[in-house]
């Protein structure tokens, strides 16, 4: 009686640790993001603006600013 119990706590750690893994996988590629130089922002930029014009006119994940200049960010 007591091997089945050994077995079921064996294979719940193995399930866990796939689970682990896979999580920890998923968040690895999900962090990847390229930057390109935003193609039609003018002038001086401002955070929370770049970052809603890279949304809706580049169709990118985010924006932000960087020494002045709008970048958009995309899933690599």
């Amino acid at each position: 009686m007591g091997q089945p119990k050994v077995s079921i706590i064996t294979l719940s750690a193995v399930l866990l640790c796939f689970l682990l893994m896979f999580a920890s996988e998923m968040q690895i590629t999900e962090a990847k993001h390229c930057r390109k130089h935003s193609k039609s922002w003018n002038g001086k930029c401002f955070h929370k603006k770049c970052n809603h014009w890279c949304m809706k006119n580049e169709d990118a994940d985010y924006g932000n600013c960087s020494h002045g200049d709008c970048y958009c960010y995309n899933h690599c």
